[in-house]
């Protein structure tokens, strides 16, 4: 491969190049000046590389960015869960034969309460002075005790629709059972939830609290005879509320709102859409990225996925399941023994010992939020119910009736003071009809990085379409060169010229010329003759 060839090329195209500063320095008559033209050029490059870098790092860490959008329109209407704060009736506990070991649960935890721990089988002794681990361990053994019970055999102590709701209305007009589904909460017991069944479709065009839902519930704390019909182990009286989109885990246990009796509670909500962006620009999924969904049946949130995540460490742990989560089809649920509730409490980490933490959801879970989420942000207010000279009116089919006219109650007195120990009025509605939308996109595209590194080659080096064709010219001459060996002609030769047939008629003509000047001397010829072929020399 001859040099002198690559040279030349390169010589040609720094001639007629766009690109900055390259024409300067093939173009420079002294070394000085071509030094300092090769040093601007190598300075405005490594700037351009530079710039380079930065755009291609900030695209490869595919930046992401959100959008938010503000609608006004018809909204469906959400899911309210509600469930008693006491699961079971205390009074049917204590005459069924299938609660017989549930309540020597609760006959141990009143002794242990009042100091005498006979009888125990659960560990109660262990939390001696301790009466918040004491409330704990109890809790727990009530959960994994009412496990062992079948949801037929607990029917005679859950409480029925008709114990809760005393009266019910959506935007003014009466709502029914048929309008709430039924379901079995391991915590909670018999649970009712409005409008979580597909074929409904509760949905307001109005905002405010005559527009939204609302329910006089009872929880039967004490029956109307006066005798208390709450578990021991109960600290609250009240409700139990859930507000979720249709799909979703109620979760009353970590989510729901505290709702207490002789209260009228307002719950104004808002709806809010979150689209989030999936792998690279988020890390958002659609399902539980692991073999074992325990929720698979529930629209995927990252409380499905903390639940069971919390469940298989339950059951790495401990060899069993704590029946307070989803059970997989292959596990054991724990027994309502002192071992298993040791290994229970372990779990939750020591209460006084900050070196024996809880589980880290967000470092031992390999949980992100769902791609599509509806959430409803809640405010909550509360009043006292009944007023002093109030007396409570419910619907006529009502199983306790208003106090004008129940027959349950010696006067309207005594009733209105039951209302005030076991009722209270729940109101959930829409404070706006405006909701917003968050959309997560791409915040940096191939559009941009192509943009951004257009205007850093225009600005350090000069570049544009036409220097990048020039470039690729400049490539494509050089590969048929490597590709020929060298052998490509840059310049003619002395064989080319010899060989042009262009140059040999110049030759021929070049003799002929010269025959006919000796001939004119020869024959005298006179001196315009002499002058006209040296004009014809001239042109040779």
């Amino acid at each position: 491969m001859r040099t002198g060839g690559l040279l030349q090329i390169f010589k040609d195209f720094s001639n007629w190049s766009t690109v900055a500063v390259v024409p300067h320095i093939a173009n420079a008559t002294h070394k000085i000046s071509r030094a300092f033209w090769i040093i601007v050029f190598l300075f405005v490059l490594g700037m351009f590389i530079y710039e380079l870098y930065i755009v291609i790092s900030k695209f490869f860490s595919y930046p992401a960015t959100v959008n938010t959008e503000i609608f006004f329109e018809k909204l469906a209407f959400p899911v309210v869960s509600i469930c008693n704060m006491n699961p079971y009736k205390y009074s049917k506990v204590q005459s069924t034969s299938a609660f017989s070991n549930f309540n020597s649960l609760m006959t141990a935890y009143k002794n242990a309460m009042a100091g005498s721990y006979s009888g125990d089988s659960y560990g109660f002794s262990e939390t001696s002075g301790q009466s918040y681990d004491l409330d704990a361990r109890a809790y727990d053994a009530q959960i994994l005790e009412a496990y062992q019970i079948s949801d037929a055999q607990k029917e005679p102590a859950l409480y029925t629709f008709a114990d809760l709701v005393q009266d019910c209305t959506f935007a003014g007009s009466p709502c029914s059972s048929s309008d709430f589904t039924r379901y079995i909460d391991p915590v909670y017991g018999a649970c009712y939830s409005f409008n979580s069944d597909k074929s409904l479709n509760f949905s307001v065009s109005r905002q405010g609290i005559q527009f939204g839902l609302k329910m006089v519930i009872t929880v039967g704390q004490t029956l109307v005879n006066n005798n208390n019909d709450f578990l021991p182990t109960t600290k609250q009286a009240g409700a139990r509320v859930g507000i979720l989109a249709r799909g979703v885990l109620p979760g009353l246990d970590n989510n729901g709102i505290d709702v207490g009796v002789g209260s009228d509670t307002a719950i104004s909500i808002s709806y809010t859409q979150n689209i989030r962006a999936k792998k690279p620009y988020g890390k958002c999924v659609d399902r539980e990225p692991t073999s074992t969904d325990y929720y698979q049946n529930y629209t995927y949130t990252l409380e499905t996925c903390f639940e069971g995540c919390k469940q298989r460490d339950t059951v790495k742990h401990c060899s069993c399941a704590n029946p307070r989560f989803a059970l997989g089809a292959s596990d054991t649920a724990c027994q309502p023994n002192k071992n298993d509730l040791d290994c229970l409490q372990t779990l939750k980490g020591n209460q006084t010992n900050s070196a024996d933490p809880n589980i880290d959801l967000l470092t031992e879970c390999s949980c992100n939020p769902p791609c599509n989420e509806d959430t409803y942000s809640t405010t909550v207010s509360f009043a006292k119910f009944p007023a002093t000279k109030y007396y409570v009116a419910v619907s006529d089919d009502s199983t306790i009736g208003s106090c004008t006219t129940s027959s349950k109650f010696s006067s309207q007195t005594a009733c209105q003071n039951w209302y005030s120990s076991n009722g209270l009025i729940l109101q959930v509605f829409f404070a706006t009809l405006s909701y917003e939308v968050y959309t997560e996109t791409s915040g940096y595209t191939i559009g941009n990085i192509i943009n951004d590194l257009g205007g850093q080659a225009g600005l350090w080096l000069g570049l544009s379409v036409i220097s990048c064709v020039e470039m690729t010219g400049l490539l494509l001459v050089m590969c048929g060169f490597a590709a020929k060996g060298g052998k490509v002609k840059i310049n003619p030769d002395d064989d080319d010229f010899e060989g042009d047939h262009r140059i040999k008629d110049v030759e021929d003509v070049k003799k002929e010329l010269d025959h006919m000047e000796k001939n004119h001397k020869d024959m005298g010829m006179d001196s315009d003759l002499d002058d006209e072929i040296e004009n014809d020399k001239k042109i040779r």
